[in-house]
């Protein structure tokens, strides 16, 4: 394209509000489909891995598998994506994702599917989906005007949270009326078609020279290191996101082997945790803002372990439902806090790195724990599993008492340095 009509085309998008944003609306929609595509398949995934091996072992491997990509890769997919254009490197994660889920529709379609080519998929979906989450936030930048940037950036939030909220219903829905194999067929087609429309959006984009990747990569290991109040706090988030693990591992075996539901059922309980962390994310900032960041992380981690007790004992579906819908409300504000923190106490020339270091490091205990409580469910204990998450959660609180040094936080205000 001529370098007149490029300048028209950025002129024009930087004079037009949001709504009327070609580049961006395309990008949004395939983004928030692919986001629904995605948390239909890792609810469904699952409970098929359940069904083929009629174990909960192998419902955890198909959980925890879905991690290793994050621990792998997330220190180095930001330097990745930095040294493609963004068009190209949309383009080729939707591609990868529809031809990834057409190969398995068409091993379901010939029943060859087992719990290996189940790990594999959920790996390699796992991969690109969060290549493409990473991307994703180059791209908004590209295709909205600077002074619209938090805008878009609120939309897009809310979209993805909403839909991350009734995925899992949507999912069981499906599951319940077309089966496994019919839902991955709907997500297969989904794909293939956002593929096809990732070829619209061409944002103007000019790659920047490649910097060194290791220098790069070590200066944002040092800055982490040097903030031992992020470096107590990730520690945290290890224990608190096993346990986390544990307990949804805990939630599915119970509701599907000890209940009884059938797969709506089960997704309507995994969608109240999306409603409860949607309605108390409207409140948690002001929350955090009030009491400080260290009581508004520490004291949710003791009432999310008093909430894993009572799923032990809960005998309904329905205390269960209302359970994981204040379970969704609880999390949501040690999320926040791990989240706005890194951010409050990062610098801008940092925060890429710092928080593909601690994402990769968040998610370290999940896989051997959510193993660990396949196996605990196998074994007739499945107590064991909701008393494992509250025994990690309480380990949390403890270590931020005693080893970081909080004691009983009230309030602490963080100050920039």
């Amino acid at each position: 394209m001529p370098r007149a009509s490029c300048q028209n085309v950025a002129s024009n998008r930087k004079a037009r509000p949001i709504p009327y944003n070609r580049h961006f609306l395309t990008a949004t929609g395939i983004v928030a489909t692919l986001v629904l595509a995605h948390s239909m398949l890792s609810f469904a995934l699952p409970l098929l891995a359940l069904d083929i091996s009629g174990t909960g072992t192998g419902l955890a491997l198909i959980k925890g598998a879905g991690f290793i990509p994050n621990i792998l890769f997330a220190v180095f997919v930001g330097v990745i994506n930095d040294r493609m254009r963004k068009a190209t490197g949309f383009r080729l994660y939707t591609l990868l994702l529809a031809a990834s889920c057409a190969i398995l529709w068409a091993m379901m379609l010939a029943d060859r599917v087992n719990i290996a080519s189940l790990v594999i998929f959920v790996i390699f979906l796992n991969a690109v989906g969060y290549a493409l989450g990473n991307l994703q936030f180059t791209l908004l930048r590209l295709t909205v005007p600077d002074d619209r940037l938090s805008d878009a950036t609120a939309l897009n939030s809310a979209i993805n949270a909403t839909i991350t909220t009734i995925g899992p219903a949507v999912g069981g829905f499906t599951l319940l009326t077309l089966g496994s194999t019919g839902l991955v067929g709907i997500v297969t087609l989904i794909l293939l078609a956002n593929a096809v429309a990732a070829f619209t959006v061409n944002p103007d984009e000019t790659l920047p020279p490649p910097s060194p990747f290791w220098p790069s990569l070590r200066e944002g290991f040092a800055v982490f290191a040097k903030n031992r109040e992020l470096v107590m706090m990730t520690i945290a988030v290890i224990l608190t996101n096993a346990a986390a693990g544990a307990f949804i591992v805990g939630l599915l075996l119970k509701l599907k082997t000890q209940l009884g539901a059938n797969d709506f059922e089960t997704g309507l309980v995994v969608a109240a945790a999306g409603v409860g962390s949607v309605i108390a994310a409207t409140y948690a900032p002001r929350i955090r803002r009030h009491i400080g960041y260290r009581a508004a992380f520490f004291w949710p981690i003791w009432l999310l372990a008093l909430l894993s007790l009572a799923t032990a004992a809960a005998p309904t579906l329905l205390i269960l439902f209302i359970i994981s819908f204040l379970e969704g409300a609880v999390s949501i504000f040690y999320d926040i806090g791990i989240w706005s923190y890194r951010q409050e106490s990062t610098a801008a020339a940092h925060m890429g790195r710092v928080a593909g270091i601690t994402g990769a490091i968040f998610k370290l205990g999940m896989p051997p724990v959510i193993f660990l409580a396949g196996w605990l469910a196998d074994a007739d204990a499945l107590t064991s599993v909701f008393l494992l998450s509250t025994g990690l959660f309480v380990g949390a609180a403890l270590f931020l008492s005693l080893v970081a040094g909080w004691g009983l936080p009230r309030r602490a205000t963080f100050t920039k340095a």
